[in-house]
């Protein structure tokens, strides 16, 4: 051992390549946990600022009418059209229910709709907005996100968006909120097999001889430029065949970071409900598909639709079965999508697909198909039989603007709407 501590091998091995790779390992563990953070925190508003659209869509599909204040008994009440929010908790805690998020309606800064409940299990109605969040979006008049709002003593991560009446006066706000502790909760776990992994990865560098060092150093740097994607929120950073297929720790641990990188994709891309591409990422996947037409002339086609009077199903069968229809929906476009293109759910019932590489008439002739396949086979729910149909807007790209192409689409889907339902408009 005296022989070996004075070798040029130890010193080669221990002091070149051990304690580089100690330290490294440390700097990219360190280093990821606060990009991985960082970059949570960016998914968690981007996600609080989706579902806050979902929300206020959802209340003008729900209730028609804007938003108003009416004076009774003394009490200042907050109206939707014809509808009373205060104390209305149907949509609210159905949206809890199925994501998680917590909702609050604010009458100016006054808590008049809530799924946020005190440690006795009572709302916290009536309650007072933060001074700092009323200043911000009561009288500032534009939505906020804050990386930390109190409320009942459990910090948030939260987004306000300020509701307005038809004079557009700011009358009131909703908030929607994510416990700071779920999320960091969430990062910790899944840092744990980097974390761990690295441990292994510094006592696997304590072992090796010299002859393997230099071949041990170019796989963790590969995993670390791949962390490094992650981490900036490249969730489709491909990972090196090399690596992956390895025998020791590295390649098992890079096998746990494609799981990872699989299971953030499904969080921060997928639609919870449906599995299908959530609205951010249908953006992003339109976006590629018109910089590819903008580079190589490939044709592409965009399509909305909107499940046919989706709110009688509501209405009558329960929200619960309007889920279990989306669900079968989105599995019959899904897979219909398969090797023609992508599908994502746009908002509420609202479908957005993109034809990839397809011209205009053969987009028309398969969503014909997908249209006789949704409306011949009936969903079932319990005893319930449901034939559901479709309205669909379709449009060709042409190099316009994202937002032109969707708009021209959703005329078309309008039109569809308004001349019975039950088609597709080209």
């Amino acid at each position: 051992m005296k022989k070996l501590r004075g070798s040029v091998f130890f010193r080669v091995l221990f002091k070149m390549n051990v304690l580089p790779i100690i330290l490294l390992t440390v700097v990219i563990t360190t280093f990821s946990a606060i990009r991985f953070a960082s970059s949570m925190k960016i998914e968690t508003k981007n996600g609080l600022v989706d579902m806050s659209h979902t929300v206020v869509t959802l209340y003008d599909k729900v209730y028609e009418g804007d938003y108003h204040t009416v004076e009774e008994d003394g009490q200042v009440l907050l109206m939707k059209g014809e509808h009373l929010l205060n104390g209305d908790f149907e949509i609210p805690d159905s949206i809890k229910e199925k994501t998680g998020i917590d909702i609050t309606i604010f009458n100016m800064d006054t808590r008049i709709s809530t799924t946020i409940r005190t440690g006795n299990g009572e709302r916290v109605i009536g309650t007072k907005a933060n001074e700092t969040v009323a200043d911000d979006v009561l009288k500032g008049g534009h939505s906020q996100f804050y990386s930390s709002t109190m409320v009942e003593g459990v910090r948030y991560f939260s987004y306000y968006e300020p509701l307005y009446d038809a004079q557009g006066a700011c009358i009131g706000m909703i908030f929607l909120g994510k416990p700071s502790a779920e999320v960091e909760g969430l990062v910790l776990s899944s840092l744990n097999p980097i974390i761990l992994f690295g441990i292994l990865t510094m006592l696997i560098a304590c072992l090796v001889t010299i002859r393997f060092s230099g071949r041990l150093v170019t796989a963790i740097r590969k995993m670390e430029l791949f962390l490094v994607a992650i981490t900036r929120g490249d969730l489709h950073e491909e990972f090196d065949r090399d690596v992956l297929e390895r025998k020791d720790e590295l390649g098992e641990m890079s096998r746990y970071l494609i799981k990872m990188q699989e299971s953030l994709q499904k969080l921060v891309e997928q639609d919870i409900l449906t599995g299908l591409y959530n609205r951010r990422s249908g953006e992003k996947i339109l976006k590629r598909v018109c910089e590819n037409y903008e580079k190589d002339g490939t044709p592409f086609c965009v399509a909305i639709g909107d499940v046919d009077h989706f709110k009688n199903v509501n209405d009558t069968y329960g929200h619960e079965c309007g889920d279990v229809a989306l669900t079968e929906i989105s599995s019959r476009m899904k897979e219909h999508m398969r090797g023609h293109g992508y599908v994502a759910r746009w908002g509420g019932e609202e479908m957005l697909l993109v034809y990839d590489g397809v011209h205009l008439d053969m987009a028309a002739a398969h969503m014909q198909e997908l249209l006789e396949a949704i409306r011949t086979k009936p969903i079932v729910y319990g005893d319930v039989k449901l034939t559901i149909t479709m309205t669909f807007g379709l449009t060709e790209g042409n190099g316009d603007k994202i937002e032109h192409i969707v708009r021209d689409a959703d005329e078309k889907l309008y039109q569809g709407k308004n001349s019975g339902r039950n088609k597709i408009v080209v």
